[in-house]
């Protein structure tokens, strides 16, 4: 073998060590990666088989959501139905068969009366201690049998004391108690909302249906306010609205059904002093875990005070309204106080969460607003509001608070609409002086506080819209149109009392002059033909006529008014709202003065608004650059 063969082989040898070198750490590489999963291809990807890959994938995976939904729904369906309302419908009736059994007995004579009681016990703790194994493994369904066990507990120490009289409170309570502790640690033990749940719906029922038609108003609500410090308790411990809603539907019909059909006047004290128990108690625990965990409302907390404090009201004004009306206005206000130190404590505990403390501002506020119309009467309840929105509306400006300023304005709105549609319908005594009476004094309160809060409002306008928290500006635009707005109304109403009192006295003279004529002998000439008749229904046509010409007047001097200020004090809107009052003048001049007046008044009118228009047009024409300067 030459050397240059030699020399080609060991070439050729080097290179296979090297390529096998390659291939041995391709194959470490392949046995890597198959280990770790990882996806192997052999032969080149295209763009158009990935594509399609995945959409197919897509759709599986839509596929399999459906289908897993759709199992997902058929079980829930079908292991809620099965597994919890059954659970829930069974032993509700086991509980209703237990005490039909019971009542059938007693009338029966079938068994003794601390028989029965102590099968109720018995049957009692054997649910309980049945829940209590199975609790562990089929959680919601021991739930609802240890609730079932509870209230079987309650119902059968009730029944041994109301009903058959076997103990006394002295012994009633004390089980009672210990029953209601057993609820709440085994709910709080296994967090287990259902059980209390049961707890309390059995716990209301009972008194329902073991009742013996007798007045037991103490053991009654005594036992009832039991099953509200209950969740109380709870209440501290656990954010269970559910509960708190359940207590108080409980409450609530328990306390009506008994005021309908045992409620006497005697129990008065009796019945407020358990209502305010209960009243405490329930808002206590609306609102204690949020204060205590320093958490924020959601809203349901909300609701549940003002259901509480609606109902809580009502019951009282529905027992004092006949014999103690004047003292519910000091009762509301002991209720805004009230809730005004819950909102303090609220800002103390939890200051980040406004919309509770709002929430009980509002209720602060709303029930000193509803103290006035039971205190107050007529005309002084719109100027008290007026007053009261004034002094919001000052709150708000010293505090920034929005919603103190909300509910200011809220009052104020209380009070347009009271001397709207309140006031202004109430009729004056005959000969009250026009301009001088209080319908007009309240109006003019009203009026002015509309201007103080436009006033208060511009002064923070500045500050509110450049946070972006309301829109002031037109705030203030509302205020001004209503104060106007008013003012014309109350001084048209003032002109037209006037004249009508005017007329009524000549009604009265002409009834005079009608019984004169008849009480005379000759009768040849009727009563429409005297001359003392005819003169005064002249006088009367006369004073109908002053009426119309007054008020066309009073609005052409309101509106050059309101025309002077929006030059001097450039407010464009007050120059337009000076402008439309001055065209109603004129319809009304064109369309009823000028058709139904007579030729002196026709006269009079048309040169006063002539000269009134001639004014003004003299007023734009020489000022039109001012004018345009402002504008």
């Amino acid at each position: 073998m030459t050397e240059k063969e030699h020399k080609a082989l060991e070439e050729i040898r080097v290179s296979l060590n090297k390529l096998s070198r390659k291939i041995d750490k391709q194959e470490e590489r392949i046995n890597r990666l198959e280990k770790e999963n990882k996806m192997f291809r052999q032969g080149p990807e295209f763009p158009e088989d990935k594509l399609e890959t995945r959409a197919e994938s897509r759709e599986k995976e839509k596929k399999k959501k459906r289908e897993g939904k759709e199992v997902k729904e058929k079980i829930d369906w079908e292991e809620k139905l099965g597994g919890q309302w059954f659970a829930k419908i069974g032993i509700a009736i086991l509980i209703i068969g237990i005490a039909l059994f019971l009542k059938y007995a007693f009338d029966n004579n079938w068994i003794g009366e601390t028989g029965r009681v102590v099968i109720g016990l018995i049957v009692g703790l054997g649910l309980l201690v049945w829940g209590e194994k199975i609790i562990k493994k089929f959680f919601l369904y021991g739930q609802i049998i240890s609730g079932g066990g509870l209230v079987i507990l309650y119902l059968s120490v009730f029944v041994a004391f109301n009903f058959y009289e076997l103990i006394s409170a002295s012994w009633a309570f004390p089980a009672m108690i210990i029953v209601t502790a057993l609820g709440v640690i085994l709910s709080l033990r296994y967090n287990a909302l259902s059980l209390l749940s049961v707890v309390i719906i059995g716990g209301f029922a009972t008194p329902f249906l073991v009742s013996t038609g007798e007045n037991q108003q103490v053991i009654l609500f005594s036992y009832v306010l039991l099953l509200n410090l209950a969740v109380l308790i709870v209440s501290v411990f656990k954010r269970w609205h559910l509960v708190n809603l359940l207590a108080f539907l409980g409450t609530i019909i328990t306390s009506w059904v008994w005021l309908l059909k045992f409620y006497n006047q005697e129990q008065l004290l009796s019945t407020i002093l358990f209502f305010t128990l209960l009243f405490l108690v329930y808002s206590l625990s609306s609102l204690i875990y949020n204060l205590i965990n320093r958490e924020k409302s959601t809203g349901v907390e909300q609701i549940l005070t003002l259901l509480t404090a609606f109902f809580y009201f009502g019951a009282f004004y529905w027992l004092l309204e006949k014999d103690f009306y004047s003292f519910l206005s000091f009762f509301a206000v002991i209720l805004g106080v009230y809730y005004f130190l819950w909102a303090y404590f609220v800002r103390q505990f939890t200051p980040e969460d406004k919309n509770l403390y709002h929430f009980l501002a509002f209720l602060t506020i709303g029930f000193i607003t509803l103290s006035v119309p039971i205190e107050f009467k007529k005309y002084t309840i719109a100027i008290v509001w007026a007053v009261e929105a004034v002094l919001l509306i000052g709150l708000a400006y010293k505090t920034r608070e929005k919603a103190v300023y909300v509910l200011g304005i809220a009052v104020s709105g209380l009070a347009v609409v009271r001397v709207l549609f309140w006031d202004a319908d109430l009729r004056l005594p005959d000969q009250t002086p026009a301009f001088f009476n209080k319908r007009f004094i309240s109006f003019l309160a009203v009026v002015a506080s509309l201007y103080l809060i436009a006033w208060l409002s511009r002064k923070i306008k500045d500050f509110w819209q450049e946070a972006g928290v309301l829109p002031v500006g037109k705030m203030i635009l509302v205020f001004i149109i209503l104060a106007n707005f008013l003012t014309l109304f109350t001084g048209s109403q003032e002109i037209i009392n006037y004249h009508e009192n005017k007329i009524k006295d000549l009604i009265r003279e002409r009834k005079e002059i009608s019984a004169k004529q008849e009480r005379k002998l000759e009768k040849s000439i009727p009563v429409s033909e005297t001359r003392e008749y005819k003169l005064n229904v002249k006088k009367q046509r006369n004073i109908k006529y002053q009426k119309s010409i007054s008020l066309s007047v009073f609005w052409m001097i309101y509106a050059l008014i309101l025309l002077v200020i929006g030059f001097v004090r450039k407010y464009r809107f007050v120059r337009v709202g000076g402008l439309v009052l001055l065209v109603l003048s004129i319809l009304k001049l064109f369309f009823a003065d000028l058709w139904h007046l007579g030729s002196l008044y026709r006269i009079v009118s048309s040169l006063s608004l002539g000269i009134v228009l001639l004014i003004i047009s003299f007023a734009y024409q020489k000022y039109k650059d001012k004018l345009k300067e402002i504008i």
